[in-house]
């Protein structure tokens, strides 16, 4: 129970009717929250010029404690005991405010856009300017300077990019902007060879290996056709270019700056090709000579010999000719500053792994200490045995995958097909071949079946066919190819030799005449075809003796690696070997 009110106070309430706090009755007012509109229109009544931020300050002192009328307390009538004490400076809620602290100061809600003039006006052409105003501008909009992690991401997702090993650098968004490249080396790329924007497995292997003379290791996971060559070629001229070049003396007797492993001849001698559309144009523009020199089985040491007698800045070589090599003592490994591992997972898989770990020994043992080595690694698919090399012979790696299992996969079109045998497979390849522009490769798995097919071609259409086997000589099969390559024949017959590395551009058809004995050749041999963001095609003919579980693989490929919705497997392949179809046990009573 409340405590009565002191009867003078009662009587000082009722002198004092219609106060500022009172009614016209004398009862003490309601206490009322105004609004601001109500407290501006309070303000300009009386005539004060108090600012905005002043009312805001003093709204405390508005704040008056109600009280219930329902209750008949006498403090109701008579008011309240404080209200008799002298008035303070400031409130109980008094608190200092500052704009600088209002966390919605500058919000521009979507809401409070115009929103049909944003729908008729159009930024670009494929995007509007109201997914402009939400999203931001894009990172192909932007200048370095603006770019933030968000972007970053982005631009990673948009090129299948997942890098890991820490302190990884950003993906290069063109050839200019990091000014990495040396200004003759980069006219080289863009107007020479037309090279006009860099590929993903290029955009994260060139910043993150030539940062300001800072040389770090790299390994690479693409698929073939993904400019891998480009992407090694480039770092080692760089780091090339910022010294002077050699005369022939010296490179005879430090050897080369930069050795490149690969697994077969052919893609040896394509490297070099490619090394040297560079090179030669280099040497003429900036005068510095640098000299690319392969070493490959099928030729003999004297003629290695020949080719090294000036030395060279950039060797590429199979790993098993190269120790030939070294342990005849035709070149020394004292100067490599870069060491690359071309198709790594494919030198495993030819057994080339005790050669290529006795060659990385060697380079070790007799490099000069003063030499900062940097090893780049890139192979198709990561094993544990390239796990096992990398930790064993790389320092602290950058690694990168490109599109492996990120949806980003060559644009190919599978189609499998039945064939009893090897002329009813030849009557349906007769129709196919002529429905696709040349060049065409057909793998097959022996070599008296190349010669047949070849001369069935050759007596029943009009169309000129080459091979490519391991019988051929060396000179041979270079001639094949140099055909092949500049359309003298239209279709390249050929084993596997030809099935990993060669970059022989727009293949349209590829054709497994003969299914091969293993997934991994069936992949690789298909990825002929599909490079450099075009479609393609690759038909196979499975018979009626092939190994089940190859084809069981084989079906879970075609069907899970669709990007153009188009594969197709044959019905009679499914029956012939009871794979897609339902199977229902018989049930005897």
């Amino acid at each position: 129970m409340a405590r009565p009110v002191d009867v003078s106070q009662l009587i000082v309430g009722l002198n004092k009717k219609n106060g500022p706090n009172k009614d016209i009755s004398g009862k003490v007012k309601k206490p009322k929250f105004l609004s601001k509109q109500e407290r501006l229109k309070q303000i300009e009544f009386n005539g004060s010029t108090e600012s905005l931020k002043s009312v805001k300050d003093n709204t405390a002192e508005l704040f008056i404690k109600q009280q219930d009328n329902d209750n008949n307390d006498p403090l109701e009538e008579g008011g309240n005991e404080k209200n008799s004490l002298p008035k303070q400076n400031g409130s109980k809620f008094q608190f200092s405010w500052d704009e600088s602290e209002d966390t919605l100061a500058g919000y521009n809600p979507i809401v409070s856009t115009n929103v049909n003039a944003l729908l008729q006006k159009r930024e670009t052409p494929s995007k509007t300017a109201l997914e402009s105003s939400y999203m931001g501008k894009h990172w192909t909009e932007k200048s370095l300077s603006e770019m933030n992690g968000r972007d970053w991401r982005i631009l990673r997702e948009d090129f299948a990019i997942v890098t890991k090993g820490g302190a990884v650098e950003n993906p290069m968004r063109n050839w200019e902007e990091l000014d990495v490249i040396p200004k003759d080396l980069l006219r080289i790329v863009t107007h020479d060879l037309h090279f006009l924007s860099p590929t993903p497995i290029q955009r994260i292997t060139i910043p993150n290996v030539c940062r300001k003379n800072q040389y770090r290791d790299f390994l690479g996971v693409a698929s073939t056709g993904s400019g891998k060559t480009l992407a090694f070629i480039v770092p080692i001229l760089i780091r090339m270019s910022r010294s002077s070049s050699r005369p022939p003396s010296l490179k005879i007797m430090d050897g080369p700056k930069a050795l490149i492993l690969a697994p077969t001849r052919e893609l040896v001698q394509q490297i070099q090709a490619e090394a040297e559309r560079v090179t030669k144009i280099w040497s003429i523009e900036n005068n510095y000579d640098c000299k690319v020199v392969s070493i490959v089985g099928g030729h003999s040491l004297e003629e290695i010999s020949y080719s090294l007698s000036e030395g060279c800045d950039i060797l590429v070589a199979t790993p098993g000719r190269l120790i030939d090599s070294l342990d005849n003592h035709l070149l020394v490994m004292k100067q490599v500053e870069t060491l690359v591992l071309d198709e790594a997972d494919k030198m495993v898989d030819l057994g080339f792994e005790d050669q290529v770990t006795n060659i990385l020994t060697k380079v070790d043992v007799g490099a000069d200490p003063s030499i900062n080595r940097q090893t780049m690694m890139f192979t198709a698919t990561m094993t544990s045995v390239i796990e096992k090399i990398a930790a064993g012979y790389m320092k602290k790696p950058v690694y990168a995958t490109i599109g492996v299992d990120t949806g980003s996969e060559p644009l190919i079109q599978q189609i499998v097909e039945y064939s009893d045998n090897d002329e009813q497979k030849f009557k349906k390849l007769r129709s196919v071949v002529t429905k696709y522009e040349p060049p065409i490769i057909i793998f097959i798995n022996y070599k008296q079946t190349a010669d047949w097919l070849a001369e069935k071609f050759q007596n029943e259409t009009n169309m000129k066919v080459t091979i490519l086997h391991g019988s051929k000589s060396q000179d041979q099969r270079e001639h094949s190819l140099k055909l092949f390559r500049s359309g003298k024949v239209q279709i390249m017959v050929a084993t596997n030799v030809a099935a990993r590395g060669l970059d022989i551009p727009n293949v349209s058809l590829v054709v497994n005449f003969q299914i091969p004995k293993k997934i991994d050749d069936y992949i690789h041999r298909i990825g002929r075809t599909g490079r450099a963001a075009k479609e393609g095609t690759a038909i196979s003919y499975v018979g009626g003796t092939e190994d089940e579980t190859l084809i069981g693989e084989l079906h879970k490929y075609v069907k899970k690696h669709d990007p153009l919705n188009n594969n197709r497997f044959s019905d009679a392949v499914k029956n012939k070997y009871n794979f897609g179809i339902e199977k229902r046990n018989e049930v005897i009573y």
